[in-house]
């Protein structure tokens, strides 16, 4: 294999070696609520008063690796069944550096934390140079999959033209009132935002390892 060859092998390889671009994506780390910082998690709340909303990492929920998991929590009061429905909680954060017309793929592992009678879901917003929300990918409502057990949920999209930039939202909601207590509680852990590697990407990868493994025989 020549050195062009080995050159452009090695930036096919590092491109389709996923690298996740989230920052704090095991919230192990304190949580943002200001905004202050846009690319770590910041935590965000809506709902009607009387309502528990949760959007922690220092909750004590069991985590899928390190010392804590992201638990996000809606809970109305049960001596007023219609309390907290209409509410929300989650966390965003702003990935930067956006290739327009390229494939991402947003991930987390997730688990009930408790009761699920309402709606959890993952979200992949994209922006424009002028900080317009020009589209989003999702939700993908995973709600109904969950176990008390960790499994990893994902979307994949493809930013649309003039996105510089995109949010990875996790989040749960009550808006569907059917009459009982809201109450959903989630634990959220090893997040992951990456490129997913083009076809021809792959294909020339592939070849390339091909090239070497005949080099060595």
């Amino acid at each position: 294999m020549n050195k062009i060859a080995a050159i452009t092998l090695a930036l096919v390889a590092s491109t389709a070696s996923g690298q996740n671009l989230l920052n704090n994506a095991g919230f192990e780390d304190p949580l943002g609520f200001d905004f202050s910082n846009v690319t770590n998690w910041n935590g965000f709340f809506g709902g009607p008063a009387g309502t528990f909303l949760q959007a922690f990492n220092d909750t004590g929920a069991a985590p899928l690796s390190g010392s804590n998991a992201l638990v996000l929590t809606i809970q109305g009061d049960a001596n007023f069944p219609t309390t907290g429905f209409d509410a929300f909680t989650g966390h965003v954060q702003q990935i930067p550096g956006i290739a327009e017309g390229a494939e991402y793929d947003l991930s987390i592992w997730a688990r009930a934390n408790g009761n699920v009678n309402n709606g959890a879901e993952l979200r992949i917003e994209w922006f424009d140079a002028a900080d317009n929300n020009i589209g989003s990918t999702g939700n993908l409502e995973f709600q109904d999959l969950l176990t008390n057990d960790y499994q990893q949920f994902s979307i994949s999209g493809v930013a649309p033209a003039g996105t510089v930039r995109a949010n990875a939202v996790i989040a749960v909601q009550s808006f569907l009132n059917d009459g009982v207590i809201a109450d959903i509680s989630i634990a959220v852990d090893d997040a992951s935002f990456v490129l997913v590697p083009a076809p021809a990407s792959a294909a020339l990868l592939g070849f390339g390892g091909l090239c070497a493994t005949r080099r060595r025989r």
